[in-house]
């Protein structure tokens, strides 16, 4: 038995040789990818993004950046709740990352930030097994000359970014996504991300989560 359980272990942290892409520049190369933390992205139900908004839309400042709690009615109530959507893109998430079955995901929090042209969140990383990001609505417009700058010299794309590791050469350390309503994002909370600010008109508004989780 403790060596089945030592072996298990073992998968947990295994990387799958199998997942690859194949090199542009060469058709007989593969990719590996086998290091670093697993980062999942799909999309909610758009009914889910009317619900959550209609209950931001009550809460947010006009002219503020501001964070709030969702209630508990946004978070299980409904079918299905987002609690059970949520609960069932972890499930899937641990299956690939681990090759475990997820029993529960007790969650912490639930929460929005709405923010406003120039309002950054710096880099940070949350508490709990596992956090999120959904994306609820967009600035109106960037600038694509922010874009295009280069991320360390101060781009005001708006963009969310993840880091991890340190700048090595043949080595990458930072993901940097565009967001775009509907957008949802699973990574370990340990993981550091941040938002850049914006220049634009319009609302950046996204929802994140923490949550335990207890495996089988």
């Amino acid at each position: 038995m403790a060596e089945k359980q030592r072996t298990r272990r073992l998968r947990k942290y295994e990387a799958d040789p199998k997942l690859s892409t194949s090199a542009p520049s060469n058709e007989t190369m593969q990719l590996l990818s086998p290091f670093g933390p697993l980062i999942a992205k799909t999309k909610l139900p758009s009914e889910l993004i009317e619900k959550i908004n209609l209950f931001a839309d009550q809460h947010i400042s006009k002219t503020e950046s501001s964070e709030f709690m969702l209630s508990e009615d946004v978070v299980f109530g409904g079918v299905p709740s987002l609690a059970d959507t949520v609960g069932r893109l972890i499930s899937d998430y641990v299956k690939e990352a681990e090759g475990s079955q997820l029993d529960r995901a007790i969650y912490e929090v639930f929460w929005i930030v709405s923010q406003y042209q120039n309002t950054p969140s710096p880099v940070h990383f949350h508490s709990g097994d596992i956090s999120g990001v959904l994306f609820l609505k967009v600035p109106d417009e960037i600038d694509p000359s922010q874009e295009e700058r280069n991320y360390i010299s101060g781009r005001k794309a708006g963009y969310l970014n993840f880091i991890e590791g340190n700048k090595q050469r043949f080595s990458k350390s930072l993901l940097s996504v565009k967001p775009e309503v509907g957008d949802f994002y699973l990574f370990p909370g340990w993981l550091l991300h941040g938002a850049e600010p914006f220049i634009g008109d319009g609302e950046r508004r996204s929802m994140a989560f923490n949550a335990t989780l207890k495996i089988r």
